[in-house]
C-alpha cells in the first residue's frame, strides 16, 4: 500500500513537471512568432509615414515622423526649457518661365514643455491664425508626449484655388531652434546629431488620387 501511494506522488510530480515544461516551450514559440512582428513595428516606427488627401477643397494632412531628442536638448526640458516643433506645408507650381509659384503656406506649431509640480509634461498644437490653442493635453511620460508632438492628425488646410496634377506638396517637420535659450541652439555634440526635422516632396497628383500611405 505504502508502494502505491508513493507511486502515485512519483506521477503527479513527473505530470507537473511536463506540463511545466510545455507552458515554457509555448512561451518560447510565442516569444519566436512575436520577435518579427515587434521588429517590424519598430523599423516602421523609425520611419516617416504621412498621408495627404484631397478632401472638400482642402488637403489634409496625416503624418508620423521619428523623434529622439538629444541628451542635451532632455536635460534642458527638465530644467524648464520648452521646445517648439513646427509642421509646415506649402504647395508650389512649377512655371516655365519664372520660378516657381507659392500658393500655399500654412503651419503649425507644438509646443513640448515639463510641469516639475505635476512632473507631467504638457503639449498645447497652434495654428497660425488661431489665438487659442487647437490642441492641450498633460501626459504622464515623456515618450507619450512625443509620440503626440511628433503625429499629425487630420491637420485640414484650405485651398485657394484647385490643384494641378503637376503642382508640388512640400511637408516639413522640424525644431523651432530660433525659440531656444541661445547656448542651446549650438549645445555639445550637436554637429554629431541628425537634425531634428524631416521634410518630404510629393506630386499633387497623390493628394488628388487621395492615395493612402498610412
Amino acid at each position: 500500500m505504502a508502494w502505491t501511494v508513493f507511486s502515485t506522488r512519483c506521477c503527479s510530480a513527473l505530470d507537473r513537471e511536463g506540463r511545466a515544461r510545455r507552458r515554457l516551450l509555448r512561451a518560447a514559440a510565442g516569444a519566436l512568432l512575436l520577435a518579427p512582428l515587434q521588429r517590424l513595428a519598430q523599423a516602421q516606427a523609425a520611419q516617416p509615414q504621412w498621408r495627404v488627401a484631397l478632401v472638400d477643397d482642402a488637403l489634409v494632412v496625416d503624418a508620423r515622423v521619428p523623434l529622439q531628442l538629444p541628451a542635451a536638448v532632455h536635460d534642458a526640458l527638465l530644467r524648464g526649457v520648452a521646445l517648439t516643433f513646427v509642421w509646415q506645408l506649402e504647395v508650389r507650381r512649377p512655371l516655365w518661365y519664372w520660378t516657381d509659384r507659392q500658393l500655399l503656406r500654412a503651419q503649425r506649431w507644438v509646443r513640448l514643455a515639463y510641469q516639475p509640480l505635476t512632473q507631467r509634461w504638457r503639449v498645447s498644437v497652434h495654428e497660425a491664425d488661431a489665438t487659442n490653442p487647437a490642441l492641450q493635453r498633460s501626459l504622464d511620460t515623456l515618450d507619450d508626449a512625443l509620440a503626440l508632438v511628433r503625429s499629425s492628425q487630420r491637420w485640414r488646410v484650405p485651398l485657394p484655388q484647385p490643384l494641378h496634377a503637376d503642382d508640388q506638396i512640400l511637408l516639413a517637420f522640424e525644431l523651432d531652434s530660433g525659440r531656444l535659450p541661445r547656448p542651446l541652439q549650438w549645445w555639445p555634440g550637436a554637429d554629431q546629431h541628425e537634425p531634428l526635422g524631416w521634410r518630404t516632396a510629393l506630386p499633387a497628383a497623390v493628394a488628388l488620387a487621395t492615395e493612402d500611405r498610412l
